[in-house]
């Protein structure tokens, strides 16, 4: 769309920066231009259609100024509708192939005669290179700029009007008689009777209508973006895709009515009938933020009150706001982006303006960890491989007749079955991390003569979707020490070697130490049956396993400790806060000069001569290097001045050095010494 950098200005209240307007453009991810230095060809992505308007356009400009809105009617969403739109009257009979992603709306309207805009109005068009006709034409070029939305007319006396209809064409349309040129292959027509009236997807300009008091057939057209599909290497035009028009269907009706209240109050017009077909809009969807993550976003100072001003400026139905409750927003469906938290405040930012952002986002109070089961988790398994323990992952499905399947399993927790195909119909999800650690130890042991392993993983507590608790065991069985002078047998692992693990666990998780509290348990041997607890509180079990249980395991005769922790109920360890290591300075720029001066000036005069010379502090400079004899003449002595300096110019540091340096070197000068 070509937006004339004057109304562009107008709207804005003052004088807009070409370059900045641009950038902006391009960061956005629009694509613009420059034509003639008076006009800004804009053509955005389809989630941010309101470029395309010089009103959508404006509204952004002030925002990124802080501007701010600058008029009620400003402040409203800056989709293409015009604050005058009023909704079409009925009438005419417009009809549209179902299932096609597109939208016409129409009205034939007739003028008495001659067009003439205001004297502003007019001066607009002729700012923006549109050459007068005193036809509707002049009005849909007026709106089309202010919009966004291109508008075509043709003589409605020329029109079957009663048989409008918006229709696809096929890959080879049928030669129109009517119409030469024929309908392009696989577009959207908007066709009277036999005739094709307009081909949407293209700006078809406004004919230029005889004011000769006849009937005139106004339209304007949306097509979804995403039944675009453009070539390699088109753009929007006569042969491309076509450009992006309005964020919903509804811009083209609001795009006609627009120019339907111009006909009538600017030429005096009437309006016979009007009408639309095609897609709809969707309904309004209701987002219900927390505006405290809002203000966070925005500005952690917000009140709420100026918080929902600014929602409701940008478009959304903001409900009275109350403390300590989400907010209701009601979110139009002209704005399909505003769809979460993070859009509502760069919506909210961009109404209040973008310079009155903090520079910096306020800190963080969950710190560096806000998951605190994770960091438990994950420093348990570091604790474990660090003794040397294997990590393993256990089958979760056990079946109903597995030996070792109550191994671990609370007496009063009910088996969560498995329904299904034949092939699992006699399997349950296991209760406990034992039973499948058990048979891999039992594997470990019969081939290396050794188990030390551990799985961290999720056991359900019901058959409830989620209910679910992370758990850590750990068995250790077999030799943990190789055989030596003083013991010629491998040393086998004992309940110590658990209770070391148990206490490495404890301090990974955040404890002094977990308490053993004797207690029976019925895979564990009498005298060797514990439970674990944290301040009184249970949270698993550790023991040596019974001669039955081994026996079930493969592990008959072995001593085989195990332990099984519930790490929901240990909590884990509180966040460490994030340490952050201040950088050393850099050191500012500098510039060095060797000046030959005789014996008896001072080098402290040498010295605020380079200072003042080169625009810098007497403190910053200093005598780096001191020569006399050899190649200097006799009765001098050879100076190596280093002078630093605070920058003062934006441009390239290189050419602030050497000016800076050139201007001491002809101080030196006018003083009669040598430097270089």
């Amino acid at each position: 769309m070509k937006i004339p950098l004057a109304w562009l200005e107008q709207e804005c209240g003052g004088p807009v920066d070409r370059a900045a307007l641009l950038d902006h453009l391009h960061e956005s991810g629009a694509r613009a231009g420059l034509h003639a230095d008076h006009v800004v060809e804009v053509l955005p992505p389809p989630e941010l259609a309101h470029l395309g308007s010089v009103r959508g356009l404006a509204a952004e400009v002030r925002a990124r100024n802080a501007a701010g809105p600058t008029a009620p009617q400003r402040s409203a969403s800056p989709c293409s509708a015009s604050p005058c739109s009023a909704p079409l009257p009925g009438g005419l009979a417009l009809t549209a192939e179902d299932g096609l992603p597109a939208r016409v709306a129409a009205a034939v309207v007739r003028l008495p005669g001659e067009v003439r805009l205001p004297g502003a109005a007019a001066d607009r068009l002729r700012a923006a290179g549109v050459p007068l006709t005193g036809t509707v034409a002049d009005l849909a070029a007026y709106v089309g700029i202010e919009t966004g939305q291109p508008l075509g007319a043709a003589d409605a006396g020329e029109l079957d009007v009663t048989g409008l209809r918006l229709r696809s064409a096929g890959p080879a349309g049928p030669a129109d008689p009517a119409d030469p040129a024929g309908p392009p292959p696989e577009g959207l027509l908007l066709r009277a009777g036999e005739r094709t009236v307009a081909v949407l997807g293209r700006d078809t300009p406004a004919a230029a209508v005889p004011a000769d008091g006849r009937d005139t057939l106004v339209w304007a057209w949306w097509l979804d973006p995403a039944a675009a599909h453009p070539a390699p290497g088109t753009g929007p035009g006569p042969d491309g895709p076509p450009a992006v028009r309005g964020h919903d269907p509804r811009s083209c009706d609001r795009a006609v009515a627009r120019l339907v209240a111009l006909v009538t109050d600017w030429a005096g017009g009437t309006v016979t009938a009007a009408g639309g077909a095609g897609a709809d809009a969707p309904a309004p969807r209701v987002l219900r933020p927390d505006p405290g993550e809002l203000r966070r976003l925005v500005d952690p100072d917000l009140d709420l009150a100026t918080l929902a001003a600014l929602l409701a400026a940008g478009g959304a139905l903001v409900a009275p706001p109350e403390q300590g409750r989400p907010l209701h927003v009601t979110v139009p469906a002209a704005r399909p982006d505003l769809d979460g938290v993070p859009a509502l405040a760069g919506e909210a930012a961009r109404v209040r303006g973008y310079p009155t952002l903090p520079r910096r986002l306020p800190p963080s109070a969950a710190g560096p960890w806000p998951d605190r089961a994770r960091l438990l988790r994950r420093g348990l398994t570091t604790a474990a491989l660090r003794r040397g323990l294997q990590q393993v992952t256990t089958p979760v499905l056990l079946r109903s007749g597995e030996p070792l399947g109550a191994v671990g399993t609370p007496p009063e927790a009910e088996p969560v079955t498995v329904h299904g195909r034949a092939g699992l119909r006699a399997m349950r999800v296991r209760g406990s991390l034992l039973p499948g650690l058990l048979v891999v130890a039992g594997r470990a042991l019969r081939r290396a003569g050794a188990a030390h392993v551990f799985e961290v993983g999720q056991v359900p507590r019901s058959a409830a979707l989620g209910d679910e608790s992370w758990r850590l065991a750990a068995v250790l069985a077999g030799a943990v020490a190789p055989p030596s002078l003083v013991e010629p047998r491998p040393r086998t692992a004992g309940f110590a070697d658990l209770d070391g693990l148990l206490r490495t666990a404890a301090a990974a998780a955040g404890h002094e130490a977990f308490e053993l509290t004797p207690e029976p348990h019925a895979e564990f041997a009498a005298g060797a049956s514990f439970t674990v607890r944290v301040r009184g509180t249970a949270v698993g079990r550790a023991g040596i396993l019974s001669e039955e249980t081994a026996a079930l395991a493969d592990a008959a005769g072995e001593r085989v400790c195990c332990a099984e922790l519930d790490l929901d109920l240990l909590g884990g360890p509180a966040p460490v806060p994030p340490t952050v290591r201040v950088p050393e300075p850099l050191p500012p720029p500098a510039f060095n000069v060797t000046v030959v001066v005789p014996e008896a000036v001072s080098a402290g005069e040498v010295l605020r001569v380079v200072a003042r010379a080169g625009g810098t502090e007497d403190r910053r400079t200093a005598v780096k290097d001191l020569l006399q004899g050899g190649q200097v003449p006799t009765g001098h002595l050879s100076l190596t001045v280093r002078a630093e300096f605070l920058r003062t110019d934006d441009g390239p540091l290189r050419d602030e050095r050497r000016r800076r340096r050139e201007a001491v070197l002809r101080a030196l000068a006018d003083r009669g010494w040598s430097g270089r």
